[in-house]
């Protein structure tokens, strides 16, 4: 049962509000638009089946890949693809007679591509459709006279995907929300079914834990996707508030339910009522809770969550964008690597077969894109080399089942299409399985046996792994270390910004309109620190770090009490309690210092010192539910751990 469900967690991670599944659709879509269009066009011209599958690769990435954030701009970059598309086409239809030359142009492009990838999604669309009308051109060997019948064929293509993200899938913002609203609220009802089957037995049991800190987890994936996205939509929705307010606040009070619950499910007697309440709850979030909470942690907690999912936040805050990725900051070395990777690949590649080189190029390639470590590289290639195993494997029995008959090969290889872009990103190896069936259905309809086809594919890749495993360990090679201490800093730098607007308004009373952006920068922080930190511990065994693995668990429970009181600051005033102002304030400094000498630290390799005693992590007397006293708290536990974390 545990397989299975890891299995269905790989294959299908979270999609709040079904956005990959449209992403898939749009591609798809565009591309078998453009493959009926240039069939049409065979009537009236010659376009042979080379040109049907230039149109309907052309058409699916034009599709697949545009990110800009309005309608005009998309058709810009689609039209500045297309316009890329034709040239690198071109260009390969004019270097056919000239091998070394055409092979000298890959690691160029693959440079381009990587190095566009990390500037902007309108620079990673146009390379992207560049590189793949590049590699087309070379492996349909067109001649130049055929460009024309290719130019009206890429022309098609991009007003194929103009139509779809303009006209027949366009983006709907309002819509989008709804529906992650509704994928939000599924998981939270996911987390409570849980915590309700634990409270009626009156304890937990290892397998119950064990669901619940999946549910959990994949809450908190869904959450965090749907926060990006309202932020890059906020921009559209004039005059609607920003709505991720409420998310940040429905997460941490769930996170807080679900903890408590774990370690008390609550007594008999408090049994029916918080049951009633966690099914009322569960059912109608928007209205109150039929009992009242009780005098137990977990009915406290349940009734915070249910004021939190029924009150909107009540003020309204300029739109900010997400933090920009990691990968930014790592420059042309990306690039470099993969160009160096790719022109080693051909060489090698070219000894197993001097037509089928592009395979191994295209091995080395994704070994460097989107990944910002030796660890994450070779895991990667890792990764590509299995899907292409598993992908040959089933392309062999569906190619030769389906040999010779067009029409449902075609049918296939659509539905395999679209399964491939749903997979991408977050599933990479199943997006490759099914990429090498693709691959398997279109060299049977040209003629070719899969079985052949698909065992030099596999033994392309592998020269294309091992080439660019190679260059990554020893070509400007980004160690593990240093990357994993740079997110470190990073995300240290986005908690003291948080703390900064949150003490402004907790001890000063004035406005932080930067609040909720700075919340969302942290915990963006964290999750990139946390995967990089998983794949230097996972990826190389010896590289295990037990100081780096109690760190990230401090800093886990930093970025939750950060954002626990970003959340609280958000909608409540400054502290008036003196006693409480004077323990903040001393507490506020005392966090600036930890995150200063801990930075410090962390950039020299040396013991900074503590400048003051370690304080308690609660205040005394303080009444559990009031916000005022749980913010002070909060500040406590996170001096309190930045001390262990930086003495780690």
């Amino acid at each position: 049962m545990t397989t299975v469900r890891f299995a269905i967690d790989h294959l299908f991670p979270p999609d709040p509000g079904s956005l990959r599944l449209l992403a898939a659709l749009r591609a798809t879509l565009s591309g078998v638009l453009t493959l009926l269009l240039v069939l049409l066009l065979g009537m009236f011209v010659v376009a042979p089946i080379t040109d049907r599958i230039l149109g309907f690769a052309i058409g699916l990435f034009l599709a697949a890949t545009v990110r800009d954030s309005d309608v005009g701009q998309k058709l810009v970059t689609i039209a500045l693809g297309a316009l890329g598309a034709f040239t690198s086409t071109a260009l390969a239809a004019f270097l056919l007679e000239q091998p070394f030359a055409a092979a000298a142009v890959v690691p160029v492009l693959m440079f381009v591509v990587v190095y566009s990838s990390i500037r902007g999604p309108r620079y990673a669309s146009i390379g992207t459709v560049t590189l793949i009308g590049y590699i087309i051109g070379l492996v349909t060997r067109q001649l130049p006279e055929t460009l024309p019948t290719r130019l009206l064929v890429i022309c098609l293509a991009a007003g194929v995907a103009a139509l779809i993200h303009g006209l027949l899938l366009p983006e709907r913002p309002q819509a989008e929300l709804n529906r992650l609203r509704r994928a939000v609220r599924a998981g939270i009802a996911n987390v409570l079914d849980r915590i309700a089957i634990a409270v009626a037995a009156g304890a937990w049991t290892v397998a119950l834990r064990a669901e619940l800190q999946r549910e959990i987890a994949r809450l908190g994936e869904t959450t965090m996707l749907a926060q990006a996205r309202v932020a890059r939509l906020a921009g559209q929705l004039s005059g609607q508030g920003i709505p991720w307010l409420q998310l940040l606040e429905v997460d941490v009070a769930v996170e807080r339910v679900a903890h408590i619950a774990l370690q008390d499910p609550g007594t008999s007697e408090e049994r029916s009522a918080l049951l009633a309440n966690l099914a009322a709850l569960r059912e109608a979030p928007d209205r109150p809770l039929p009992l009242p909470p009780g005098e137990g942690r977990l009915g406290s907690a349940i009734d915070l969550l249910g004021r939190v999912s029924r009150e909107a936040p009540q003020i309204e805050l300029a739109h900010a964008a997400a933090p920009p990725s990691p990968a930014a900051a790592l420059g042309w070395h990306p690039a470099f690597q993969a160009a160096a990777a790719a022109a080693l690949a051909i060489v090698c590649g070219e000894l197993v077969s001097p037509r089928r080189w592009y395979w191994a190029a295209f091995a080395a390639l994704v070994m460097f894109q989107g990944t910002r470590t030796r660890g994450e590289s070779l895991a990667k290639g890792l990764r590509y080399v299995i899907g292409t195993m598993a992908g040959m494997v089933v392309g062999v029995l569906t190619a030769t089942l389906l040999s010779g008959d067009e029409l449902p090969s075609m049918v296939v290889v659509v539905i395999a299409v679209f399964l491939a872009f749903q997979a991408n990103v977050v599933a990479y190896g199943v997006m490759v399985f099914w990429i090498t069936i693709i691959f398997g259905l279109m060299f049977g309809m040209l003629g070719y046996f899969a079985l052949d086809v698909l065992l030099l594919r596999l033994e392309e890749s592998l020269v294309g792994a091992a080439a660019g495993a190679l260059i990554a360990c020893l070509v400007l090679v980004r160690r593990e270390r240093a990357i994993t201490q740079e997110a470190m800093l990073a995300f240290l730098g986005a908690l003291r910004a948080l703390i900064e607007s949150a003490s402004s308004v907790l001890l000063d009373g004035k406005p932080a309109p930067e609040l909720a952006a700075r919340i969302l920068a942290a915990e963006q922080g964290f999750r990139d620190l946390k995967a990089i930190a998983q794949g230097q511990q996972s990826s190389l065994p010896v590289s295990h770090d037990e100081t780096l693995r109690r760190r990230v668990t401090l800093l886990e429970a930093c970025e939750y009490w950060g954002r626990e009181l970003g959340t609280i600051c958000l909608t409540s005033g400054r502290l008036t309690d003196p006693g409480l102002i004077d323990i903040a304030r001393a507490a506020v400094a005392r966090i600036d210092a930890d995150l200063r000498g801990f930075s410090s630290q962390l950039s020299t390799g040396s013991s900074a010192p503590r400048i003051a005693n370690e304080a308690t992590s609660d205040v005394v007397g303080a009444t559990p539910d009031d916000p005022s006293h749980h913010a002070v708290r909060l500040l406590l536990r996170i001096d309190a751990a930045l001390v262990r974390g930086a003495l780690a």
